[in-house]
């Protein structure tokens, strides 16, 4: 690809790290200064990643209360670690992840230099994601999405970089990468699946080295998924849970099975959620009293097969439910989790934006909701202007697609593939938390898309200023 004189990006990567770095930093600053207060930083599921932690650095084993964790896995409690150990962990633990956020800052510039090989180009891939809100809020939330984001990008590079070196060492760091994403969340399981049939499908086309391509993707195949199965190995042993986290079998129960029912008896989904007893384990042996002398696992085997069952029962509302958290993961703003870390009082305030999945699907009333969505116009003004950022970035994405660059190009495609398998497994519980580690990809794309229509724009002025 020519650079062409009429667009030009005028900083620097180190500009753009420097700029990603202070506007990370002067959230959770001003956040503390106004209100005080550490815990704000939290999220939901927070405290189910300390209390693994907390046995680790106690008793030496991955355990909560008393039993082996069979929920979370140990990449982001070891990650809290030396927070704790300090004694400090909000004070440790996002300084951290403001680092490996602008890590990942600098890894999408060196994704899109073998990619796109125009400086200015990869220089502003960069800066999209050093200036994305969603990025620069979740860097200050104690959960585990701004490591998992790091360490998933760290992938891609070295991926990227195999498809142009055909370095074993690219390829084993690029695994290595992935595993401990997978180990941080789960929702990667299946990516070497999804990764191992790309090189294959890459590997057709480079019929003179394809013996030592399919050795290299065995190879990588071997390493992730034994690396994987020495956990899962580790589950059945103590537990006699054999798979690799029981919070897909809860997610099931819980969330997709919750659903189903919410829209069958016309219930709020918090209520479903109680009624199940969702909310804790002494609540749903209430409810379920006969499985109080089951074991963990037979618990987690006993949501999992239910909650498929509910969404076989039901497969239609599912998948209604299924589209509308793919659609919230596309498009949810973080505009109500910035004003909640100023004031609680936002908290229930209702955002038309996380609204909207439900409009489109129709099973929101759209009068209704606006109604209810000016009661806060703060949060519909931020909204609408995080919704007009999103779109923008979007637009860019959709250039990038409809490029040539795109169809002869197995790296785009492989961000592509990637970005729609995180997406799709977002499902029912999709939002925009799970957007951030396609935000990546999203920049990537975004970044080469608008620097196309930039450029075509100022060409075509250019043009018609010669004819004058």
């Amino acid at each position: 690809m020519n650079e062409r004189k009429g667009f030009r990006v005028n900083f620097t990567i180190s500009t753009v790290l420097l700029v990603g770095f202070l506007i990370r930093l002067a959230v959770p600053l001003g956040v503390f200064i106004l209100t005080q207060d550490l815990k704000i930083f939290y999220g939901n599921d927070t405290g189910s990643f300390m209390q693994p932690a907390f046995q680790l650095i106690e008793h030496g084993k991955f355990f909560n209360n008393g039993q082996p964790e069979l929920f979370r896995t140990p990449g982001y409690p070891l990650f809290l670690i030396p927070g704790m150990l300090l004694g400090h962990l909000e004070i440790v633990t996002i300084p951290m992840q403001i680092f490996l956020d602008c890590l990942t800052i600098y890894l999408i510039y060196k994704i899109a230099l073998p990619l796109f090989k125009v400086e200015n180009i990869a220089t502003l891939c960069a800066f999209l994601y050093a200036i994305e809100p969603l990025a620069v809020l979740r860097s200050s939330i104690l959960m585990s999405e701004s490591v998992f984001t790091t360490l998933v990008t760290l992938f891609l590079y070295k991926l990227i970089v195999f498809f142009d070196s055909r370095s074993w060492k690219q390829l084993f760091f690029a695994a290595i990468a992935l595993t401990a994403s997978i180990y941080v969340r789960p929702i990667g399981y299946y990516l070497p699946f999804l990764i191992t049939t790309i090189l294959l499908i890459w590997s057709l086309k480079n019929r003179q080295k394809n013996k030592v391509l399919i050795v290299q993707i065995f190879v990588f195949f071997i390493v992730t998924m034994s690396s994987l199965g020495i956990w899962q190995i580790r589950n059945y042993i103590t537990t006699g849970y054999s798979g690799f986290t029981a919070v897909s079998d809860y997610n099931l129960y819980c969330h997709n099975g919750a659903s189903v029912i919410a829209s069958k008896k016309k219930m709020p989904i918090k209520k479903v959620f109680e009624e199940l007893g969702c909310n804790g384990r002494e609540k749903y042996l209430t409810i379920h009293p006969k499985q109080q002398q089951w074991s963990q696992a037979q618990i987690y085997r006993y949501m999992g097969q239910e909650g498929k069952m509910m969404m076989m029962n039901h497969p239609f509302t599912y998948s209604i439910y299924h589209l509308e958290g793919m659609l919230a993961t596309l498009i949810e703003t973080p505009g109500k989790r910035y004003l909640t870390l100023f004031s609680s009082s936002f908290g229930g305030s209702v955002s038309l934006v996380q609204r909207i999945p439900k409009i489109l699907t129709g099973t929101a009333n759209f009068t209704e909701v606006i109604e209810l969505a000016k009661k806060t116009p703060i949060l519909l003004g931020i909204d609408a202007i995080l919704l007009l950022i999103v779109c923008t970035y979007y637009l860019g994405v959709a250039a990038a697609l409809l490029s040539n660059k795109f169809v002869i190009n197995m790296p785009m495609i492989t961000l592509f593939s990637v970005a729609v398998y995180l997406v799709t497994l977002s499902g029912v519980v999709g939002g925009n938390r799970f957007r951030l580690t396609i935000t990546p990809i999203i920049c990537l794309l975004a970044g080469y898309g608008l620097w196309l229509i930039v450029d075509k724009i100022k060409h075509k002025i250019i043009q018609d200023k010669g004819d004058i």
